[in-house]
């Protein structure tokens, strides 16, 4: 298995259903099991967390190629994932909110620049808004001195700073 998708889900349905739906229509393959993507393999973990609206029964029953884990309880965003970790095989991981919207093409893409950057522990991909608009999604790490700046809201004044990395082409890699 060369990827899993881990997806954790309370009470999201409808958003998770539509998720599932868009990395299926962009698989070039969909089996029994896994998707395909290319000539990468992707395993699709969904780890619900005690959701009151029927969300294990229609994932199971829309998308039988994913793997339910069902939580008694909601134990949150952070153990959520952990415990779909824990469930997979994949050489890489990808944590995918309920929310998102894969476009065709982004997984071979995210598996291929792993492949070609051995060196590399984590990738990110683009955000796009549903407009098609940037999502501001990247800042550098967090010292005092740009929590200091965030919190006086002089982001607000010079937009532009090194702080949002609104002079990083978001077309390249970084």
């Amino acid at each position: 298995m060369d990827l899993s998708i881990l997806i954790v889900n309370w009470n999201t349905r409808d958003l998770t259903v539509q998720c599932l739906a868009a990395l299926a229509e962009t698989a070039d393959r969909v089996g029994a099991d896994s998707l395909e993507y290319g000539p990468y393999r992707a395993e699709v973990i969904v780890v619900d967390n005690a959701s009151a609206d029927d969300s294990v029964a229609i994932i199971r029953h829309r998308f039988a190629w994913v793997k339910v884990i069902e939580n008694n309880e909601n134990v949150g965003f952070a153990r959520g994932n952990n415990l779909a970790y824990a469930a997979s095989r994949g050489r890489y991981v990808l944590l995918l909110n309920s929310d998102t919207r894969v476009h065709a093409g982004a997984m071979q893409h995210l598996i291929e620049f792993m492949e070609a950057h051995p060196q590399c522990g984590a990738a990110g991909a683009r955000l796009l808004n549903a407009d098609g608009s940037l999502q501001p999604s990247c800042q550098p790490m967090l010292t005092p001195g740009r929590e200091f700046w965030r919190l006086i809201f002089l982001d607000a004044v010079w937009p532009r700073a090194t702080y949002r990395m609104a002079q990083w082409d978001v077309k390249t890699p970084r």
